[in-house]
């Protein structure tokens, strides 16, 4: 992806990120995005996204889709970043943001079906169900200085943790199964 400035979110002279509301940000980019114009399944996410209130954010994803954000300093420069998780029927739209010279500024788009999605440092981890019995697919995101944006760095099949069903076959509508635990103390979950 490139790094995208969001020009309807007000300037933040601060460059703190924390004080804006998440909800926000994600309305201003999908209206400035025409709804994502990528058929039902989008649209149907922007009218209900449309629909949430500041205080709904993480509580019943079905009515407000949007979960509970994260902040990590993804990109080295000692700030924080964005990071927003939005479901949509079984799938799962992660996105990140910046401040870049004041304006907001979308660094990540990345669509998944996860089985877990943590931050570890300062990479963006997303653990899949693959149809390869006792495999994930393990997609590590990084920050790209050339580009100013994160990137997927890795793509990778891990094994499955020991004592978990096979993800073989499952349909999309099977409960999510919790990924490993993080050897990182300050990984946190998505």
């Amino acid at each position: 992806m490139t790094a995208r400035p969001l020009k309807t979110v007000p300037r933040v002279p601060s460059g703190d990120i924390h004080r804006l509301s998440p909800l926000d940000v994600i309305k201003a980019q999908i209206a400035e995005d025409g709804s994502d114009d990528g058929g039902v399944l989008f649209r149907d996410m922007g009218r209900k996204i449309s629909q949430c209130a500041g205080d709904e954010i993480g509580r019943d994803t079905k009515r407000c889709p949007l979960r509970r954000p994260l902040y990590r300093d993804l990109n080295g420069d000692e700030k924080d970043e964005l990071l927003v998780g939005i479901e949509d029927s079984n799938f799962l739209i992660v996105r990140a943001f910046t401040i870049k010279d004041e304006v907001v500024t979308q660094i990540m788009d990345a669509f998944a079906q996860p089985l877990s999605v943590e931050l570890t440092g300062r990479d963006v981890i997303v653990r899949e169900p693959t149809t390869t019995a006792g495999y994930d697919l393990r997609t590590v995101y990084s920050w790209d200085r050339r580009r100013q944006a994160m990137e997927r760095r890795n793509m990778e099949f891990v094994p499955q943790p020991s004592g978990t069903p096979s993800s073989s076959g499952a349909s999309p509508s099977a409960a999510p199964r919790k990924g490993p635990p993080d050897e990182d103390p300050a990984a946190r979950h998505l």
